[in-house]
């Protein structure tokens, strides 16, 4: 089964065009995030202008399924290292193409909390599984790239689907919503028979006598320091880049930029473009780096980032948009580092009997920063204290930074990236 319709761009790599498994997974992911960059934008929306639910009540749906993600994750974690990730993703998919089409059906909050229950079990059950799965596809030295890729398909789906969402809502027709829950699901299942394709990948991984005896679960996890370290600094990072981006960044703009709700389409629509124009850019100049390294440069980056886009707020509101769009540009630059560096620091880390709970803690991460991320900025910005969550968003990304580099002294160069590379 040979995949045609990948962007042009991606062919531009050799080492992608020579793998047909990557060239299909990475297919099946592009058509699936374009589904989510229909429904992603418009949930809160939905819920409140359509359905009728107050914006509390909305948001509260959010943060309902925040909450319940955690404590999916480390079952999910279980199951993929005893099943096999690609049991459990074909699972978690069709559990994601379920709860998709039920919001169609949502009418009270109590409906909004069942089937939010449901997504985020799907949604928590999809990542795991996947980020393992991608790990074991292809060689070590191929997964920064691999991981990459992904991200950037993610991004170019998200960002086409979120401008074809806005030309086909209105609050007035409640119709053109179900439409898009509907197509958003038939994607899953497009995704799904992606996945099926893939024979012979992603299957149960017998352990070895040592490991049953070795296998101490999440203990053993905890007791990594390496990798709790390395997961610590990652919280951080994440919690006050990504999860406060994506919550304050609009509250902060329309609020005290003055920009209306419309300009923050073109400035988003600035970092998907980045990200899809520079991602295998980027990629295919980290190697032989230390990852270590590369990870303190996205914290300096994210600082940067987050300093124009809090000045930007003091200026008129051509200058506001102006600085946030070179803000939320820059952010991108460590968006693309992130996404090969991160995930492949974990699955370096991990041993392979317990790949899926390391990926699972991963997720873990992200979970509770995204729990966390709105809260801070909700509260701190409804007392208008926006210099205050400036300054705590900049401290946090160079606590995470510095936390991170410390690890170099206790990774061994091929954990870090640097065979085979001088120590840049």
């Amino acid at each position: 089964m040979e995949v045609v319709f990948l962007p042009p761009l991606l062919f531009l790599h050799n080492d992608l065009h020579a793998s047909p498994q990557v060239k299909r997974f990475l297919a099946g992911a592009l058509l699936n995030s374009l589904g989510g960059g229909l429904t992603l934008p418009v949930l809160v929306i939905y819920l409140n202008q359509v359905r009728g639910l107050s914006l509390a009540a909305a948001s509260l749906v959010l943060s309902w399924m925040a909450i319940t993600g955690l404590v999916y994750s480390p079952i999910i974690g279980h199951l993929v290292d005893k099943f096999g990730p690609r049991r459990v993703m074909l699972i978690a998919i069709l559990i994601e193409a379920t709860a998709t089409l039920l919001w169609v059906f949502v009418t009270d909050l109590q409906s909004a909390l069942l089937v939010g229950a449901l997504a985020s079990l799907g949604h928590s059950a999809i990542w795991p599984p996947q980020t393992t799965m991608m790990a074991r596809m292809v060689s070590e030295d191929f997964r920064p790239k691999f991981f990459g890729l992904q991200f950037m398909m993610l991004n170019l789906g998200l960002g086409l689907g979120g401008v074809f969402s806005s030309l086909i809502v209105n609050v007035d027709d409640p119709s053109s919503f179900t439409r898009l829950y509907v197509i958003d699901s038939f994607t899953f299942l497009i995704f799904f028979v992606f996945i099926l394709s893939l024979r012979g990948v992603g299957g149960r991984i017998e352990k070895t006598k040592q490991e049953i005896q070795n296998d101490g679960g999440y203990r053993q996890i905890v007791s990594d320091h390496k990798f709790m370290r390395l997961t610590l600094a990652k919280l951080l990072m994440i919690t006050f880049g990504y999860a406060s981006l994506e919550a304050g960044l609009p509250a902060l703009l329309t609020l005290f930029g003055d920009l209306s709700v419309k300009a923050l389409g073109p400035i988003w629509a600035v970092n998907t473009g980045v990200i899809v124009l520079g991602q295998i850019f980027v990629i295919n100049r980290l190697g032989g780096r230390s990852r270590i390294r590369l990870l303190a440069l996205v914290s300096a980056i994210w600082t940067v980032s987050w300093l124009i886009i809090g000045f930007s707020v003091a200026l008129d509101p051509t200058a506001t948009f102006i600085l946030a769009a070179a803000g939320i540009g820059i952010f991108a630059f460590g968006e693309m580092i992130w996404s090969s560096v991160g995930p492949t620091l974990t699955n370096e880390l991990a041993p392979e009997h317990l790949r899926g709970r390391y990926n699972s803690v991963d997720g873990l991460v992200w979970v509770f920063a995204g729990a966390a991320g709105p809260a801070i900025s909700g509260v701190m910005l409804q007392f208008e204290l926006v210099m205050a969550w400036i300054g705590l968003i900049v401290f946090g990304q160079i606590f995470g930074g510095f936390l991170a580099l410390r690890l170099k002294k206790v990774l061994t160069p091929i954990q870090d990236g640097r065979v085979g590379a001088e120590d840049k």
